[in-house]
């Protein structure tokens, strides 16, 4: 850790204690964790009551999509899996029937989820004398239930829910699937984008009543992704050979630089899913023009791997795909890397990055759910029915769109008008 904080300043700040009222020092640090994000680290001490507290702040950019991880904990090892929770997010153990709403950020454990909501619980009976016996009763009972699943005696599950994306919960099988761990990256509410300070992007096309162009770029305001400022967004309407029209969308920031280039189904869902496979066999094939639209997860068998994008859409060719697949695996496992990292998961993942980057008699597999995924001439392309779990994700199981209009209407209340 000592290689973080040097030549990195620490910003010292007097505030105040809220045990003792007397002031303290808030230390300040801005620092990289590797292979995740940047954050703010800050650190409080008082030396009159000798209260400590520590919180960590997310300072880079909000990402494309929120996060939820469902993490089905029924060993040991569960307990010790890394976990970083920003101030956005929600933890929620429904077998305890009980939710942390929004709370500093922090860097622990899950068994540390436990060990901060037990002292919680026990500083809230101590600070007030006048709770009833039945109230206490009620907290000892509930802490003897948190105490089962802290030993482990009880499984449970632990839900992170982050509309900002930044939070993470560590995997055991890295970089393979983890069979106990589920994560689903969502689109936001508008809600939750106002929430997070973005403005809701689709309020800036409600005025296009004009369908787009061919060969007209349309722009509308955002702001920057990176740096919040005022910028704008271009968007045209493109046709790629053989596969179908998409929408590209390109933003330009000129105050920070920041530059992302997306694309879009021009058509929306597709009636069925795409299975998409194709056996690297030369440099040719690297460079064949690819699709991957945001829904799309990229497998590749020979390295038993599977990644969930959850990013923005993108037109690039195969070799770009492995590459994605390297930035990916670098964003989404923060703990492969470091002095807590175990050698053998580290060994593993430079191996993987080494085959990435060599991927002559590979297999890419694309599969998605919406279809708006294309290799140019891929080996084999297959059409398949969506699940239900699959049209759950991509909210089609609730959308209606014949007859909708009279869906509520009540039968006798026709009747009754028609008797007039």
């Amino acid at each position: 850790m000592e290689d973080n904080f040097e030549g990195k300043q620490v910003d010292e700040i007097e505030s105040l204690c809220l045990n003792c009222r007397k002031n303290g020092v808030t230390k300040i640090l801005l620092t990289s964790i590797p292979y995740f994000r940047e954050v703010a680290i800050m650190s409080f001490s008082c030396e009159h009551c000798n209260t400590i507290n520590n919180e960590l702040q997310s300072v880079g950019e909000i990402q494309e999509k929120g996060v939820r991880y469902n993490l089905k904990c029924t060993k040991d090892e569960d307990l010790q899996r890394q976990l970083v929770k920003t101030e956005w997010s929600e933890i929620k153990i429904p077998e305890l029937d009980f939710e942390i709403k929004r709370q500093p950020g922090l860097v622990t454990t899950v068994e540390g989820i436990f060990e901060r909501t037990e002292a919680g619980m026990k500083q809230m009976v101590e600070l007030n004398p006048d709770m009833s016996d039945e109230e206490k009763e009620k907290v000892k009972a509930f802490l003897a239930k948190l105490m089962k699943c802290k030993l482990m005696m009880q499984d449970f599950t632990l839900i992170v829910d982050d509309p900002s994306g930044n939070s993470y919960v560590q995997s055991l099988t890295a970089p393979s699937i983890d069979p106990a761990l589920e994560v689903i990256h969502y689109t936001r509410t508008r809600d939750q984008n106002l929430l997070l300070g973005i403005e809701d992007k689709g309020s800036g096309l409600s005025e296009a009543d004009e369908p787009i162009g061919r060969n007209e770029v349309m722009q509308f305001q955002t702001n920057c992704p990176e740096c919040r400022a005022p910028c704008f967004t271009n968007m045209k309407l493109v046709e790629i050979p053989h596969f179908k029209e998409v929408i590209l969308m390109a933003t330009n920031c000129e105050a920070c630089g920041h530059k992302t280039a997306e694309i879009k189904g021009g058509g929306g869902f597709e009636e069925k899913g795409v299975l998409i496979k194709h056996k690297i066999k030369s440099d040719a094939d690297l460079r064949l023009d690819a699709v991957k639209s945001d829904s799309c997860v990229i497998k590749v068998p020979e390295l038993e791997l599977e990644i969930i994008c959850a990013t923005a859409g993108k037109y690039t060719t195969v070799e770009g795909l492995c590459q994605d697949a390297i930035d990916r695996l670098e964003r989404s496992y923060p703990y492969m890397f470091g002095d807590s990292a175990e050698d053998k998961v580290k060994k593993k993942l430079n191996d993987i990055y080494a085959r990435l980057r060599s991927p002559i008699g590979l297999t890419i597999v694309l599969d998605d759910p919406t279809g708006n995924s294309f290799i140019q001439s891929a080996d084999s392309v297959t059409r398949y029915e969506r699940s239900h779990e699959q049209n759950e994700e991509l909210g089609l199981n609730d959308m209606k769109t014949e007859n909708y209009e009279t869906e509520n209407v009540d039968p006798a209340a026709t009747t009754s008008n028609g008797s007039h």
